[in-house]
């Protein structure tokens, strides 16, 4: 049976909805005569958490978690919240806060957290993943990104051992949506674009979720044409089969599971639901994950808070029984 080590920042008990993708994968591959271990972070400073997924895990399966200095430790510090208190994902790059201790939190992350904020698990992993890979073999090595400092790490990695690097993202690297939403400067973006450029000549594949994704890095770098592929997102059959749908629907629902951020803030969309609404049409919208400030702001002001349910977060099982 063939090796393959995944490199993941998140991993369950993290509610994260980007840790399907690898999670779901490593569960089937033994069907495929592949033997996966775990390298993942001992814990997110995001708290949202799914105990539920820990059931799903195989007894089996290696997983090797190691301790990661949290930049956004800080930034709770820096803006004097409760250590304990949840960090909501949309509010570090919410641009609707004006204090200046928030402008400050947010130049340091654009700036100075490269690649992103979890840089401070590169040197840890890389400590643990030559301890563990001294004396094993692996014939391949799989980096799941955001964030890409896990690409980091297994770049690092493979060039060390000789194993062949496969970094799957899940969302772009430099080019990453947000980041046009705020200037971030000539020596950061020069270094980050070093980074990933490195990290992909030295890969043996490339995985994108999504064929526009691939065409878009493609475009950027020719040389990634022949080896890039597509993967996209699945779903695992067996996650649906105790799902409850008794709920009985009055009128129309529209529901957003995820995260969605003020820079997604689809305004046009607002105001034709508000016309519906005064025409007598029923209607309710549904959250489940977490909303911007400028998005709720925006509901409010097409006079749509009262057809507005904000659900927060959901474990993966709950949230089918949702969708």
């Amino acid at each position: 049976m063939k090796k393959v080590l995944f490199i993941t920042y998140f991993w369950p008990p993290s509610g994260k909805a980007s840790l399907h993708w690898p999670f779901d994968m490593i569960k089937y591959l033994p069907e495929s005569n592949w033997h996966p271990v775990v390298l993942t972070a001992a814990e997110d400073t995001f708290s949202q958490k799914d105990e539920s997924l820990l059931n799903e895990i195989d007894p089996n399966l290696l997983v090797i978690k190691t301790k990661s200095p949290e930049p956004f430790n800080f930034y709770k510090k820096f803006l004097s919240k409760d250590k304990n208190e949840p960090l909501v994902a949309s509010e570090t790059i919410s641009q609707t806060n004006e204090s200046l201790k928030h402008k400050i939190a947010i130049w340091i992350r654009m700036n100075l957290f490269i690649p992103d904020a979890r840089m401070g698990w590169y040197f840890p992993s890389i400590v643990e993943g030559r301890i563990f890979l001294t004396g094993n073999y692996f014939d391949a090595m799989v980096s799941i990104g955001p964030p890409h400092t896990s690409h980091l790490i297994a770049s690092r990695l493979s060039k060390m051992f000789g194993i062949p690097h496969i970094p799957v993202f899940i969302d772009p690297w430099t080019d990453i949506i947000y980041y046009k939403n705020f200037k971030r400067d000539k020596l950061t973006l020069a270094i980050d674009n070093y980074l990933e450029k490195r990290v992909l000549l030295n890969a043996k594949k490339v995985v994108f979720v999504t064929e526009t994704m691939k065409n878009n890095y493609v475009k950027k770098y020719d040389w990634l044409k022949n080896k890039s592929v597509v993967l996209y997102w699945g779903y695992d059959e067996k996650s649906f089969t105790n799902i409850k749908t008794e709920k009985k629907l009055d009128g129309e629902i529209l529901l957003h599971a995820g995260n969605i951020f003020d820079y997604q803030n689809p305004k046009v969309l607002w105001k034709f639901i508000s016309r519906l609404k005064a025409k007598g049409r029923k209607f309710k919208i549904k959250f489940i994950g977490t909303v911007g400030p400028e998005i709720k702001k925006s509901i409010e002001e097409a006079g749509l808070n009262d057809i507005t349910e904000y659900a927060g977060f959901l474990n993966y099982s709950d949230m089918l029984s949702e969708l």
